[in-house]
């Protein structure tokens, strides 16, 4: 076996050369001269037997030496393997046992095999269970926090930034995330391999796909430059982390933004919060992760694949996410935003005096997960004494406003539950054409799909909100990342939003929830409730009729929930401002729209429904009611008789009338129980999140 590491042959030397090798290695061909006087006469009569036993001596310890050679080189081997007795521990899977393998040279055949993880691996599924089954240290009873010997534990006042800062905190959210670059920026190319950089003049140069529309309010005629810098962060839709979002996000422009006006006190707030980042869920829906996983594993255990240029590190990749649960950075957010809310509101802990606040989350493990990271954030360790957390059932036959697709049948039939799906295939196959020509060109063994493309980019959003990086997101030009913001928008809009057919009645139960505390009308049937509605939707009249679980008078909620479900009450709430640009178009792209998910529902995404004592006398009431979606004031004219007031405030009471209409002209047991269908695609629209209209009996 050779000891050269890349396998190369051994030198052949020639007579001279290999004596000359001999002597440097083992001094035992000693030239006559070079022996001495006593030992050449032992040549001749009586120094016959010294020879005979010196030559005995040198046979014993010939002897002795190789078996310690041999004994040495075993035990260094077996502490050090070298490349080639490392693949005899590991052996050589697909495609070393294929015939373009038998062909290469042995320095290519070792280079190969020397690689730690093998081109059939690519695709694999890679996991870590922790915390270990059975830890053999596991003795809790020795390991108490709770010791005494505390120290000084005085607090002081509650924060209020909300109502006594001058500058609202601006959120960006990305803390433990490293930034990927795009496609054409920092030296990557725009096209294959050889294709030369583009430099920053040629790039701003670079015309706007076709289909980006043009932009038409004036503030600017097209082109590629952009009003401030890209933020690849910010283009994820759903997938985003919260951050702050542009002060004139939904029609306001309030010049105090979302603190507390100065001529206002803050007298109570609702919020309602999406869970933390997480892995893919476990569906395999279009553009599935996992399922791009599976795709090219399979081709690769069977096929040659090979990746080049920036593509190159799928040669090695492996599937790295888990399923449904929140990521480390999930949990992180989830404990900043608890901190965050404390720290805007932790005044309003006043009010509780002689109670416990009552929070609300779900069972579903990143729920209740996102609810007690929120908690420790919001609260601090331990959590004992400081507030009572309802998790309710999140389960088919479980009422729950919090998941009120459990209950609504047609909600799960693929032409209405998944309705945005259509118009999300249609897009892709719009704004990923040139990537899909770019890309494919740099690997070879495996025809890309534009779904797999699509794929590509959601492996971005997750591997880096689940591992800090990843290395699919530089594949792709910063116009094709707003191209991948755009299919979610389609996607919610048509599936969650006003374009669904079951958004508006999925969504009023939880309005009717905000009515009852409003109004401290307790939901105990479709009798006895604070409407006139024959309908409870989704609610749990069980435990919203106990005010041990359901209280009325608390001056702070928090609700913990899914985004689709702000979708659902942000229609339900007939929040048309966002609405403003009508439908969507899976052809054309519109820069400043104002359906943008990103804004809306990314990750840890909360929306404020503040209770305000304003003392203005501009304002017709006293008190008055406002929303704060992801630090974004949200502009109330679509709510009936609310004004077009600058700091987006609303009367309380004109804003309870509304809302009792619209719960009441939600027919929950139509649009959920109901025989009805709709057709694909933009045969039939609605822009109200309703059903087609009950057939008149």
């Amino acid at each position: 076996m050779s000891n050269y590491e890349n396998n190369e042959a051994l030198p052949v030397l020639d007579s001279k050369t290999r004596d000359e090798e001999s002597q440097a290695l083992l001094d035992t061909r000693l030239s006559e001269k070079r022996i001495p006087r006593h030992v050449q006469c032992c040549q001749s009569g009586r120094g016959n037997s010294l020879q005979r036993h010196g030559k005995a001596s040198n046979l014993l310890m010939l002897v002795f030496g190789f078996l310690g050679g041999v004994l040495s080189t075993l035990t260094f081997r077996f502490i050090y393997p070298p490349p080639s007795l490392a693949c005899a521990m590991h052996p050589a899977r697909y495609p070393y046992n294929h015939p373009s393998f038998a062909a290469m040279s042995p320095q290519q055949q070792q280079r190969l095999l020397a690689k730690p993880s093998f081109p059939a691996d690519i695709g694999i599924t890679v996991t870590h269970e922790y915390p270990p089954p059975s830890p053999t240290n596991a003795f809790p009873e020795k390991f108490p926090t709770e010791i005494g010997f505390a120290g000084p534990t005085a607090t002081g006042a509650e924060p209020g930034v909300a109502l006594t800062a001058g500058t609202y905190p601006i959120w960006k959210g990305i803390d433990g995330l490293v930034r990927p670059d795009t496609w054409g920026s920092k030296g990557l190319p725009r096209a294959g391999d050889d294709v030369k950089v583009i430099d920053d003049k040629e790039e701003s140069a670079r015309p706007t796909p076709s289909w980006i529309e043009s932009d038409t309010s004036g503030k600017k005629k097209g082109g590629h430059h952009r009003s401030k810098p890209f933020n690849i962060f910010q283009h994820w839709g759903n997938l985003s982390p919260f951050y702050s979002v542009p002060p004139d996000s939904f029609g306001i422009t309030s010049s105090t933004g979302p603190e507390v006006p100065p001529t206002c006190e803050l007298k109570g707030v609702h919020i309602l919060h999406r869970h933390g980042a997480r892995y893919p869920t476990a569906g395999l829906g279009f553009g599935s992760p996992g399922a791009f996983a599976s795709r090219i594993h399979k081709v690769a255990s069977t096929t040659p694949i090979k990746a080049k240029g920036p593509l190159s590190f799928l040669n090695t990749w492996t599937y790295k996410l888990g399923n449904d649960v929140l990521t480390p950075f999930g949990r992180q957010q989830l404990f900043d935003l608890g901190v965050s809310i404390r720290m805007k509101y932790g005044s309003l802990l006043e009010g509780f005096t002689d109670r416990l606040p009552v929070f609300r989350t779900e069972s579903q493990d990143r729920m209740l997960a996102s609810a007690t990271n929120f908690a420790f954030g919001f609260f601090g360790w331990p959590l004992d004494d400081k507030l009572l957390l309802s998790v309710t059932v999140e389960a088919t036959q479980y009422n729950n406003t919090l998941a009120p697709y459990k209950t609504c049948p047609n909600q799960w039939r693929p032409e209405i539950g998944d309705r945005g799906e259509y118009y999300q295939q249609k897009w892709v196959g719009v704004y990923l054409q040139e990537a899909h020509h770019r890309i494919q060109g740099l690997l070879d063994g495996y025809a890309l799909s534009v779904e797999d493309l699509f794929a590509m980019q959601m492996l971005c959003a997750y591997e880096t909100v689940a591992l800090g990086y990843s290395s699919f997101c530089p594949l792709f030009t910063e116009e094709e990342w707003e191209g991948f913001e755009y299919t979610n928008d389609l996607y919610f809009w048509y599936e969650s939003g006003f374009g669904s057919p079951v958004a508006r009645a999925l969504g009023s139960g939880y309005v009717l929830e905000l009515l009852s505390r409003l109004t401290q009308i307790p939901i105990r049937s479709s009798s006895s409730q604070p409407t006139k509605s024959s309908s409870t939707f989704s609610v749990n009249t069980t435990l919203d009729a106990d005010p041990l679980m359901f209280p009325l008078d608390q001056p702070l909620y928090v609700d913990a929930t899914h985004d689709v479900i702000l979708l659902y009450v942000i229609t339900a709430l007939n929040l048309t401002t966002l609405a403003r640009d009508g439908s969507p178009s899976p052809d054309k792209m519109r820069r400043e729209r104002t359906w943008v998910s990103s804004r809306i529902a990314p990750f840890a995404s909360n929306m404020h429904i503040q209770l305000l004592s304003c003392s203005d006398p501009q304002l017709e009431h006293d008190t008055q009611i406002r929303i704060i979606l992801n630090d974004g004031v949200v502009a109330l004219t679509g709510v009936e008789g609310c004004p077009h007031q600058k700091d987006g405030m609303c009367p309380l009471s004109t804003f309870i009338e509304t809302q009792t209409k619209l719960v009441e002209g939600s027919d929950w047991d139509w649009t959920c129980h109901g025989n009805w269908t709709v057709p694909e695609g933009d045969a039939w629209r609605t822009l109200t999140g309703d059903p087609p209209a009950r057939p008149s009996s």
